[in-house]
């Protein structure tokens, strides 16, 4: 019966059927026809998925990104890095990277993240003689930073996993958070520095200044919901209320003509959809990943892994191979409820860091996010802005590249994150 609950998902999954009924009909026929369990009990493992005081951080966060687009204080952020670096070599793209950076830390939503900053700096960049392609490439990947960089939608999923601190992995990716933001603006100008593409005039001390201002009640909210979780004030899923509430009445105070009942419909829609497709595959997820468990396949896993002749940071590597791989053909929510339940025995038993594993699961579920053929950022981007997959992907190509390469130094140098222990 294991052996035909796991055909049955591969199956599903050929023929095209949701990740989410693939993962449910698979676990439910482990649990009910090969374990025995009650169809009642198989079928209450979708409400106890999401039944977490953690997860209730996922749409206010998500509500909070959201409205940060609609009632403008995310343009007042990108006029501010835009007058920041936009006269510099490669200026425009390091706009559109630091820009992703701080959306990221104040939604943790990679989707809102693209299509915010991608409908603000792609007509900036075109005009500037970038091609199309360029600018949605650097877009497309920097929108994953808000993964890393904490809040993180994604430290939250993996914390009510592996029943974690949410409040330390999120202290623990601002280095690596960093570092990757590092690598995409260095790629960014150097794929700018010999070109000749016209700069923009240097922002006047005054209009720096003015700009700088403009955009303080963006740039307090990473400040107040961090600082507030970390001086003991709220809970993380506390601070993701309150990083709704302040939006909304530094939106009133400071853009007062965005705040329409049509622009906080929207935002509420867009984040209950997300929140919806996130909690309908976590509740699947959850039913297949129980199901596994009690097939004591996460065991065996782990008894194959620790009896290999390699240290622990070849297994690991070993580990991110199979994440890297499992993103060309799913999304990374399935993939760390799929995933995580197997090999975060095999990461205690073999003495691992935790909360570096984290960190590099987190770094994995972002290369995923822009990996074809199912990079999620890829088709937020072609969807939103009515052009071809593949020409996202062509730009995307480079900084692809360097988000590797930023996995493989957080893989080699573990004290980027472990220095929270």
């Amino acid at each position: 019966m294991t052996l035909l609950g796991i055909a049955a998902f591969f199956g599903l999954m050929i023929l095209g059927a949701p990740i989410w009924a693939a993962m449910l009909v698979s676990g439910g026929i482990i649990l009910v026809l090969d374990i025995g369990m009650p169809v009642e009990a198989a079928v209450s493992q979708l409400f106890i998925a999401i039944d977490s005081w953690l997860l209730l951080a996922v749409p206010f966060f998500l509500l909070a990104g959201n409205l940060m687009t609609e009632m403008g204080l995310a343009g007042r952020l990108f006029r501010f890095v835009e007058n920041l670096l936009g006269h510099l070599r490669g200026g425009l793209p390091a706009t559109g990277v630091l820009t992703c950076a701080i959306f990221g830390s104040l939604s943790g939503s990679s989707t809102a993240t693209v299509v915010a900053v991608g409908s603000m700096l792609l007509p900036y960049m075109i005009r500037a003689g970038y091609d199309r392609k360029d600018a949605l490439g650097v877009i497309a990947v920097s929108g994953t930073l808000g993964q890393m960089i904490p809040p993180s939608i994604y430290m939250i999923l993996f914390a009510a996993i592996a029943q974690m601190d949410v409040s330390r992995l999120f202290l623990a990716g601002l280095l690596p958070g960093l570092v990757i933001t590092l690598m995409l603006v260095l790629t960014a100008v150097g794929l700018s520095w010999f070109s000749d593409r016209k700069l923009r005039d240097k922002a006047s001390p005054a209009e720096l200044r003015r700009s700088f201002f403009s955009a303080l009640p963006a740039l307090a909210m990473p400040v107040i919901v961090l600082g507030g979780i970390y001086a003991g004030l709220f809970t993380p899923t506390e601070a993701a209320a309150v990083a709704v509430a302040y939006v909304m009445v530094m939106s009133v105070i400071f853009e007062r003509r965005h705040v329409t009942l049509a622009n906080l419909v929207r935002s509420a829609e867009a984040a209950a959809t997300t929140t919806t497709i996130i909690f309908v595959i976590l509740g699947g997820a959850t039913v297949f990943a129980n199901g596994l468990t009690f097939a004591n396949i996460p065991q065996s896993f782990t008894l194959f892994m620790t009896s290999l002749p390699v240290g622990e940071h070849v297994a690991m590597l070993m580990i991110l191979v199979i994440f890297l791989v499992l993103g060309t053909v799913l999304d990374p929510v399935p993939i760390l409820y799929i995933t995580i339940p197997i090999v975060f025995p095999v990461v205690l038993a073999l003495g691992y860091s935790p909360t570096h594993f984290a960190i590099l699961t987190v770094a994995c579920m972002m290369v995923a996010q822009v990996t074809p053929p199912v990079g999620m950022s890829l088709f937020a981007l072609s969807g939103y802005f009515n052009v071809p997959i593949a020409t996202v992907m062509r730009g995307a190509l480079p900084y692809f590249a360097a988000l590797i390469l930023a996995l493989l130094i957080l893989w080699s140098v573990p004290s980027l994150s472990t220095f929270v222990e």
